[in-house]
């Protein structure tokens, strides 16, 4: 990241170090004007016309120093705001592109503080540090340099004795404030998370009560977040005052000696005066160093933390591809076995399914018995051992994951819905809203009606996640959503829960005889709404334990008849 980053806007960093150069430069000739004009005074006090030559020289240096500050911050500081968003734009796309399996261990809130507070460190080393950077060593060499030459060589070695153990305090320090630093961003990150999960799920919170534990847990996870700043304030503190300590020490030698020359006459009273501004001048370098030191290492902890997405590797590999534009959605899962990354057991046993084009087939059975893994692995969300599915007779790792998720429409069972129109929710997944269109899935979908008693129709806001809606509407939003992608392959993963079985059933049937051909695959607890069906699979505990048509599993007396049967009992119980 850094190198391409560099790559492109190495040109604004020259440039600004020039400007800062031009900087230091005419920062020298300041001390020096004064001494002179100093020794004018002395010399010849009645002829002011050196002096007004030297005024006017400060004057020039001044204006100098003004053009040359603004274009160093345009271009250093300027540099470091497009590192920020380089670095933004190149993380977010490295999380667009990895897979669910990293989302299924990474904490949101850790994300963000990443996107924050560690881009923010990063931004810090690459403005402010390197101005300092640059700026102190070339301004302590030059000033060195000066106060040896308009000066004494011997009364500036004995003024920067002690800087040379700045290094070593440096390096000392530099370690302690990395290691601590980390610390501070690991519970930041903590902190994020937290806020996020409560404000997030704040109407599961207000349900339940509970909103003294949740305060509790920000609190405890606000003090450790204070405890690690802390610590790090703590070296942080003692770091710069021993600095500045340094730096005084070289300042009260250089008074002392430089005294007793003025008084020997080694040097003129002027010389003195201009040696004292050049130590001045020195100060700031030194406390640089200081700030150099601490936001780099800050900056190389934020750096790590970012790298960890940077070089995190997808499991979802093409490696030969097939080159096809379009699937008819003929589907094999032969005898396939699969266990999530971060699980212990088998989601799925030795599983076997044929879905033909254009058929409906539903999927039932036990809760957690893997349906949904169905559908995650037809979408190519997790990776699949090669030849146990396929897709018009190829196998699913040889099609790239965007062709299959182009063909593939999925709604999952927990429903989402973006802080937008119901117009642009439902047009989400095509380029251009087509209001005609829109209306037709969203007719299929059974939620024009309730769309047109909103307060604005197709333009209301459905507030964030959806939160305005009823759960019944958000699921038939969102089915309105995938439909609109007019893929081959349609996947409804229980996303029908919310509503009636009449309204499921007319909302499938709809779907059916919508005039395209598809291929369609439910999962549904209720039988009613998949009687119809092509093909019904059974499931089980990961494994597929019947299959056949309506008819035919009711006269197997199995599972199927046993969920049949207690479903209709409960139809009958409650229309009494």
């Amino acid at each position: 990241m850094i190198k391409d980053f560099l790559k492109r806007y190495w040109w604004r960093y020259l440039i600004g170090s020039i400007f800062l150069i031009v900087v230091d430069v005419l920062m020298i000739l300041v001390p020096r004007i004064t001494g002179l004009v100093v020794d004018s005074l002395r010399v010849t006090p009645d002829d002011l016309s050196t002096v007004r030559v030297l005024l006017f020289g400060i004057v020039g240096v001044a204006f100098g120093l003004f053009f040359a500050r603004f274009f160093w911050r345009v271009f250093i500081m300027g540099a470091a705001r497009r590192f920020e968003y380089f670095s933004k734009e190149v993380l977010f796309d490295k999380l667009l592109g990895l897979p669910a399996s990293y989302y299924d261990r990474t904490r949101v809130g850790d994300l963000m503080a990443r996107f924050t507070n560690d881009v923010n460190a990063m931004r810090m080393a690459f403005g402010p540090a390197i101005v300092m950077l640059v700026d102190g060593i070339f301004l302590t060499g030059i000033t060195i340099v000066a106060m040896g030459s308009f000066v004494n060589w011997n009364l500036t070695w004995i003024a920067i004795a002690p800087l040379p153990v700045l290094t070593f305090v440096s390096l000392f320090f530099g370690k302690m404030i990395h290691r601590r630093f980390r610390a501070v961003q690991e519970s930041f990150s903590d902190l994020t998370d937290t806020a996020e999960e409560s404000i997030a799920g704040i109407r599961v919170v207000k349900s339940y009560g509970i909103e003294p534990v949740r305060s509790r847990m920000m609190e405890d996870t606000s003090n450790n977040y204070v405890s690690k700043n802390m610590d790090l304030v703590k070296v942080w503190g003692m770091f710069f005052p021993l600095i500045n300590s340094l730096a005084m020490m070289g300042t009260l030698l250089a008074i002392f000696f430089g005294g007793r020359m003025v008084i020997l006459g080694n040097i003129t009273l002027g010389e003195f005066i201009t040696f004292v501004g050049y130590l001045g001048m020195l100060v700031w370098p030194t406390m640089a160093f200081g700030w150099v030191v601490n936001i780099i290492q800050r900056g190389r902890a934020s750096y790590k933390r970012l790298k960890q997405i940077i070089e995190e590797k997808s499991d979802i590999t093409t490696p030969n591809p097939v080159r096809i534009t379009k699937l008819k959605g003929n589907i094999v899962f032969d005898n396939l076995s699969f266990t999530y990354p971060t699980g212990k057991e088998p989601a799925l046993k030795n599983v076997s399914l044929r879905i033909e084009s254009g058929s409906k087939v539903a999927l039932v059975g036990t809760t957690g018995s893997g349906k949904s893994t169905i559908g995650k692995l037809l979408g190519r969300v997790y990776p699949v051992p090669e030849g146990k599915i396929f897709i018009d007779g190829i196998d699913i790792n040889r099609l790239d994951p965007q062709l299959i998720r182009d063909n593939f429409a999925y709604v999952p069972q927990e429903t989402f819905l973006f802080s937008a129109t119901v117009r642009d929710n439902i047009a989400f997944a095509v380029n251009g809203v087509d209001h005609e269109r829109v209306k037709r899935y969203a007719e299929i979908a059974a939620v024009h009606d309730d769309i047109m008693g909103f307060s604005k129709g197709y333009d209301t806001i459905v507030g964030e996640r959806g939160v305005t809606l009823s759960g019944g509407q958000k699921q038939r939003i969102a089915i309105a959503r995938a439909l609109m992608k007019e893929s081959p392959i349609v996947f409804l993963d229980d996303c029908l829960s919310a509503v009636d079985t009449e309204t499921e059933a007319k909302i499938l049937n709809s779907l059916q005889n919508s005039g395209q051909e598809r291929t369609i695959i439910v999962i549904s607890h209720r039988l009613k709404a998949v009687l119809d069906s092509d093909m019904i699979y059974v499931m089980h505990d990961g494994e597929v334990v019947e299959s056949g048509k309506h008819d035919d599993l009711l006269k197997n007396n199995g599972l199927y008849k046993r969920m049949y049967d207690r479903q209709m009992i409960e139809e009958k119980l409650e229309g009494e």
